[in-house]
């Protein structure tokens, strides 16, 4: 079938691909940026419904473009398990109010706690766990009232812990930034990270406050629609990108993801207004898929890819977009040592059109959502922009205010163009 397909599309393609100006809409990305990035959503996460919030807006855009539903409703719905922080988060040091967010993060795991800790500081000097058990008896009961203050060179100990410490503070440098967890700290435990500004040597004890919750069967929704295929409505092509963010931290701090990944999921929007617009290039079926659960471990695309609405061997490429709204320094592209054949297309036509300064080859990594489709044999790709217009990754200075697509029109076209192409030869692995 494929075979066919392409023999019949290629006297077609070479008319169509002389075609350099392809439509995208900047305003258009702003504006669906602007609202999933809004207050209103809550971060997109799973307190106050932000991530339900999202889809349904999703939804809605979906349905305004004109995409046919893969779902009811476009929705695909599923459960998991997530720890959450909907309460009062007060943390206070012996000489102030900390500002969660800006301050301080919380590790996600820990659990309800109103609890004043004695602070146990090591030397700055430690940069090896192996050399904390030389000075902290993790056996001694005086543990349980005491918070280890351990320096920044002992890396991410604030999100992953030292076994045996029941508490601990790191000190880091800011801006924060922070993750979602699906396991639970021991009761009465807690781990922070702190700005050293705010984490004086003199400070003797901190005081935290926080009402946390762990959700079960947390709910949640793909969000999924097709432009069909004019030639060959039974192979596919896949735009994909999470829409969830981290929510909030505690009742009044919202990490608002403009970049990660209101951006990547804009872009596939644009993307189907594009196609629906323009059913004529739409020779395979196009299908724009947009889930949550990335940030909790991929679970959304996991579950998409194992009840997919459609035989994935059908699919002929997937493209991953992942924080995609800067572009001054290029793109990277995640998988392209695994497919070098479509990689040297997206080079060569940036090369030939000098739509992007570089593209940047990567190997293999499960670290989005093309991984599911990847492990299940889909030719993938993940690609994220680059350049300094946004360093604000998981904080909660990650605004629509700070993020300019760059280079949207240019790297749309590079998209574009290279959809087209791919189309007049299959692409097959390494």
């Amino acid at each position: 079938m494929k075979k066919k397909c392409f023999q019949k599309l290629g006297l077609l393609l070479l008319v169509l691909f002389s075609i350099s100006a392809f439509s995208q809409d900047r305003a258009y990305v702003h504006k669906i940026v602007s609202d999933l990035a809004s207050p209103q959503m809550f971060g997109r996460g799973y307190v106050k419904n932000g991530d339900r919030k999202a889809a349904q807006y999703l939804q809605k855009e979906m349905k305004k473009i004109g995409l046919m539903p893969f779902f009811e409703n476009y929705e695909q719905a599923y459960e998991f398990s997530i720890q959450t922080h909907p309460g009062k988060l007060k943390v206070r040091t012996d000489a102030e109010t900390l500002l969660p967010g800006q301050d301080f993060v919380i590790n996600a795991a820990t659990q309800s706690i109103d609890k004043t800790f004695q602070l146990v500081w090591l030397p700055d000097t430690i940069t090896q766990l192996s050399l904390v058990y030389t000075l902290i008896d993790t056996t001694s009961p005086l543990l349980i009232q005491q918070m280890i203050v351990v320096p920044a060179g002992l890396k991410n100990v604030w999100r992953n812990g030292i076994p045996g410490v029941k508490s601990l503070i790191q000190r880091e440098k800011g801006p924060m930034w922070w993750h979602v967890s699906r396991k639970q700290l021991q009761e009465g435990s807690a781990i922070l990270k702190i700005v050293p500004e705010k984490l004086p040597p003199n400070t003797t004890e901190l005081h935290i406050k926080l009402q946390s919750k762990f959700e079960k069967a947390h709910s949640a929704v793909n969000v999924a629609g097709f432009v069909k295929g004019s030639t060959c409505p039974d192979s596919l092509i896949v735009f994909v990108a999470h829409y969830d963010h981290l929510g909030m931290m505690g009742n009044k701090t919202i990490f608002p993801g403009a970049s990660d990944n209101a951006s990547g999921t804009a872009f596939v929007l644009d993307l189907a207004k594009y196609y629906a617009s323009h059913p004529e290039k739409a020779f395979y079926t196009m299908a724009f898929i947009l889930v949550s659960g990335e940030e909790a471990g991929l679970l959304g695309s996991r579950y998409f890819t194992d009840h997919a609405p459609f035989e994935l061997d059908k699919v002929l490429f997937a493209i991953n977009f992942d924080m995609v709204g800067t572009g001054s320094e290029g793109i990277t592209v995640v998988n392209a040592k695994q497919f070098p054949n479509a990689f040297s297309i997206i080079q060569n036509l940036n090369s030939k059109n000098n739509y992007l300064s570089k593209v940047v080859e990567r190997g293999e990594s499960c670290n989005s959502d093309h991984c599911p489709f990847y492990e299940k044999g889909v030719p993938s790709f993940f690609i994220h922009t680059q350049g300094p217009e946004n360093q604000h990754y998981h904080t909660i200075y990650d605004k629509a205010a700070n993020l300019p697509f760059t280079k949207h029109e240019a790297f749309f076209s590079l998209i574009t163009a290279f959809v087209e192409q791919i189309k007049s030869s299959p692409v097959n692995k390494k």
